[in-house]
């Protein structure tokens, strides 16, 4: 009799607990999100990766987190799986410059170079922003390409108009690559007009030998 009290008291205990865990709710999906920046922040890319993943299953649309999952995985050696998310991201929102970012970071270091490439060129091609052009150049820079690197970066300081110095150092350290000091030495000056007090082109131009003086800038292109 003892016996059989205790087996029903086991099944009843276990069907209590079985009842408890279904009236688990889920956790909020802010939270889910705050969890995993918090993770990613903290270099636990492991445990974000798990907060990121639970988001977009529950939400697929969520590609901001579907982005921070992606690079999550990159982080964690796993660029394949950042590069399908990635192309996932850039199918709902095509023109998001960050998107396009990642996974050319993640196609690299996929060592997918023809297919980096394709994309990189598509990109500039079609849509044809100062960024688009800036991103070819800096892989193609990269997988030693010089001419092409050097080609898209010059379109990308044209259509940029001077606004910003990132496609001239671009250009300034290809062609330090190229131990072309004349042409390290013009773009950096470029960079100088645009940000006059900008400490990092006014060291590297001191080291070229210059003084980096307000009569020293030069006018983009």
């Amino acid at each position: 009799m003892a016996r059989s009290h205790g087996i029903v008291g086991m099944v009843l205990g276990g069907m209590l607990l079985a009842g408890l865990g279904g009236c688990q709710a889920q956790r909020n999906l802010a939270l889910v999100r705050e969890m995993g920046d918090r993770n990613y922040a903290l270099g636990d890319y492991p445990a974000a990766s798990a907060d990121y993943q639970e988001y977009v299953t529950r939400k697929p649309d969520g590609v901001d987190v579907r982005y921070s999952l992606a690079m999550t995985e990159l982080k964690m050696g796993q660029p394949q799986l950042a590069r399908e998310q990635l192309y996932q991201c850039l199918a709902v929102q095509p023109d998001n410059q960050k998107f396009a970012d990642g996974l050319a970071e993640a196609l690299y270091a996929c060592n997918e170079r023809e297919e980096l490439i394709t994309f990189l060129t598509r990109e500039a091609r079609d849509r044809g922003r100062p960024g688009d052009y800036e991103r070819l150049g800096h892989y193609q820079f990269l997988l030693g390409n010089a001419d092409e690197a050097k080609l898209a970066l010059i379109t990308a300081a044209k259509l940029d108009g001077g606004k910003s110095i990132k496609p001239q150092m671009e250009l300034a350290d290809l062609y330090a690559s190229l131990g072309d000091k004349q042409n390290e030495l013009k773009r950096l000056r470029m960079a100088l007009y645009i940000e006059p007090k900008n400490q990092e082109i006014q060291k590297r131009i001191r080291a070229l030998g210059e003084i980096p003086g307000p009569s020293f800038v030069l006018r983009p292109e």
